[in-house]
């Protein structure tokens, strides 16, 4: 089997190309740019192009027998140059129609748990939930757009699957990822202050893991959630502490601060001509996405689990380490 992947420099594209290779399976990966450090060491062929170039597509998916497509831009702060829904939906058709015209057989789709509303938050999200809608953020609704569109491609002479993670952390972090940029910023003092919220977390090695089990497991035409558990900020920054042995211990705000805080993080984003802090999109992830998310159909299906989060904190501050991320 032969593997074509895009989002190849990506979080979860680096556990793939991992994965790959310790299953012997011959990979080709897209890159944009001259960043081919997820590639280091491995046995990838290296495609160099644009997700929208259509002839570099084509090269991508010559001689393959799979796709995983993984690029997509992941942002807290809607979509203001139409970049995103750009990237992640009208990439996608793209994508998807270049893997039909080289003939592939099996597709899976990287989406994500925010395809999905998070509300009634008491209640367990499953692949049944309500998916985004107009009143969701430009993230959502570009991630289950892209879901769509992929998943109406299966029967035409592909099957596709799709995979719909909650929030990602583990090493082979390069960019780094928003999560992987908040573990090195609370180590090293940056992050004076976090939200008494939560995240429900996954590790990239365990999604990548059910994502090549999806390569001849699964069946064609479903969606599969794989999450873990979840934990709050508090508890993020004592299990980092612990791993560390280093006392972190930022202050812990509410939701009222925060929003009460937003007009000054905008003015002083603005003023610097950075990313905000943080952005309401940021918080009402912390305190109001679904914290019950159910992963029984991919274990099932696709034989994921995940690991013990304490085990992803300590491998991922250790690669940040001895990857002078933290020097």
């Amino acid at each position: 089997m032969k593997v074509a992947l895009t989002g190849a420099t990506g979080h979860v594209g680096a556990a793939l190309l991992q994965e790959l290779a310790n299953r012997n399976i011959a990979v080709k990966a897209l890159i944009r740019g001259n960043d081919t450090r997820t590639c280091t060491g491995l046995p990838v062929e290296i495609i160099k192009g644009d997700l929208t170039d259509t002839d570099v597509l084509a090269l991508l998916m010559q001689d393959c027998d799979a796709a995983i497509h993984c690029a997509a831009i992941i942002t807290v702060n809607g979509d203001p140059t139409g970049l995103m829904q750009q990237t992640n939906v009208t990439g996608t058709q793209t994508v998807v129609d270049s893997a039909l015209q080289a003939g592939i057989k099996r597709f899976i789709h990287i989406s994500s748990i925010h395809a999905f509303k998070q509300q009634p938050e008491i209640d367990v999200l499953d692949e049944t939930a309500a998916p985004a809608d107009e009143t969701s953020y430009a993230y959502g609704r570009s991630k289950y757009a892209s879901q769509q569109i992929a998943l109406a491609a299966n029967n035409k002479g592909m099957e596709v699957l799709v995979i719909n993670p909650t929030s990602i952390i583990g090493p082979f972090d390069f960019k780094p990822s928003l999560m992987g940029k908040a573990i090195i910023d609370l180590y090293k003092g940056r992050l004076p202050f976090i939200f008494n919220g939560g995240f429900n977390y996954c590790d990239n090695r365990d999604v990548a893991h059910a994502i090549v089990n999806a390569l001849t497991m699964g069946k064609p035409g479903e969606v599969y959630l794989v999450g873990g558990e979840w934990y709050s900020l508090k508890d993020l920054t004592k299990i980092l502490s612990n791993v560390s042995s280093k006392k972190v211990q930022p202050i812990a705000l509410s939701l009222i601060a925060g929003k009460l805080g937003l007009p000054f993080v905008k003015l002083l984003a603005a003023i610097t001509r950075k990313e905000p802090l943080y952005t309401i999109e940021v918080l009402d992830a912390l305190f109001k996405d679904n914290r019950n998310i159910s992963s029984s159909k991919a274990k099932a299906a696709l034989n994921y689990s995940s690991r013990p989060f304490e085990e992803t904190m300590h491998d991922s501050f250790h690669w940040f380490k001895n990857n002078g991320y933290l020097d």
